[in-house]
């Protein structure tokens, strides 16, 4: 029910040290100061789970072997993702997580951007190093 748009979820876990301040792939690092300990990238062609060891700008971390549910709601105009708690490490709770979401296009790999739009590519960018983030969410903290 949905395409290229990747949704990429950063979770940082309460009470744990360590974690990673890049965005992988996306030319970028996250704001105000947050650690990811996990990382969803989910689209309309792969759902993949991440923790933040070996994450560096170009390697997406270590891949873990739960993802997340995925529904879409055309209807609704909706993506839900789901993560089980076996996936974030059994936690008795989330209170104190910091969650941060953002956007882009997915194609196998997040779209190019470039000064100029191209084949394929976006166009607008100040170069082949900008963030690759369209609309962004959070961090936000769970209470």
């Amino acid at each position: 029910g949905f395409d290229h748009v990747a949704f990429t979820v950063f979770i940082e876990l309460p009470g744990r040290s360590g974690g990673a301040r890049v965005m992988p792939l996306q030319n970028a690092e996250l704001p105000a100061g947050m650690r990811w300990h996990v990382r969803l990238r989910a689209h309309g062609w792969s759902n993949a789970l991440f923790g933040a060891e070996g994450a560096s700008a170009q390697n997406e971390g270590t891949p873990l072997g739960v993802a997340a549910q995925l529904v879409a709601s055309p209807q609704h105009g909706t993506v839900t993702l789901l993560l089980s708690n076996a996936a974030l490490g059994r936690l008795p709770s989330l209170s104190g997580a910091r969650v941060y979401v953002s956007t882009w296009d997915y194609d196998a790999g997040f779209r190019p951007l470039r000064a100029q739009p191209q084949a394929f590519e976006f166009g607008g960018g100040n170069g082949a190093q900008d963030a690759l983030v369209m609309d962004d969410a959070g961090p936000f903290l769970l209470p």
